[in-house]
């Protein structure tokens, strides 16, 4: 009887005495440091492309969900838009604030022309009010003037602080316009003086009627 030589099995290559085979622990590193950077990269570049996703990655599969919170970088755009569009804001209001106060600076020099009024009480109220609607009308088309610009501003599709400065110099243009400024006499204060002038005409005159008298009763 013979007896039959086992068969040998190749068991890989020569293992180094303390048990560590230096060739395939380099393939097993290789390959496991290419499949993290593998799904490293993915993970990126998915994230890159949709900021407001969430990527959840189970096994060979990649869920793709809408996360619930925007992204830092547009919440931030959206606070800076809204801070820059209340300061816009608060100065073309302060521009009107200064026209409503000349608005009233003249209404008064305008009731004080009562007290040298020479005709009827009703004429003279006429002519008071006529000088106040105008002036309030010269008043209000600045005042629109600015409101147009803080509401062109607050709609604009994209707010910088460059375009901030541009309309912060549009409310300064009407303010310097209206009021003056340096020696430059405004717009509302050479109205306001013209009514002043034709109002006093109007209450001071004495109508002379054609009996010879005048228009007052002395």
């Amino acid at each position: 009887m013979f007896l039959q030589k086992p068969a040998q099995v190749w068991l890989g290559p020569t293992v180094s005495a303390d048990g560590d085979d230096p060739e395939m622990i380099t393939t097993i590193v290789t390959f496991v440091t290419t499949r993290i950077v593998a799904v490293f990269i993915t993970t990126v570049v998915v994230v890159a492309a949709v900021p407001s996703l969430i990527v959840l990655i189970h096994g060979n599969t990649i869920t793709i969900t809408t996360g619930p919170v925007a992204s830092a970088a547009r919440q931030q755009n959206d606070e800076e838009r809204a801070r820059l569009i209340v300061q816009v804001r608060t100065a073309g209001n302060d521009v009107v604030v200064l026209l409503n106060s000349e608005e009233a600076s003249c209404d008064s020099q305008i009731a004080q022309l009562v007290s040298v009024s020479k005709i009827s009480p009703a004429q003279t109220t006429a002519a008071i009010e006529k000088g106040k609607g105008e002036f309030h009308s010269a008043t209000a088309q600045f005042a629109r003037e600015v409101e147009a610009d803080e509401n062109e501003f607050e709609h604009l599709a994209v707010i910088s602080t460059e375009t901030q400065q541009v309309f912060l110099v549009r409310f300064l243009q009407v303010r310097v316009k209206a009021l003056g400024e340096d020696g430059t006499t405004g717009v509302l204060i050479t109205v306001c003086q013209t009514i002043l002038i034709e109002i006093r005409t109007i209450v001071i005159t004495v109508v002379t009627t054609p009996g010879g008298g005048d228009g007052d009763d002395d």
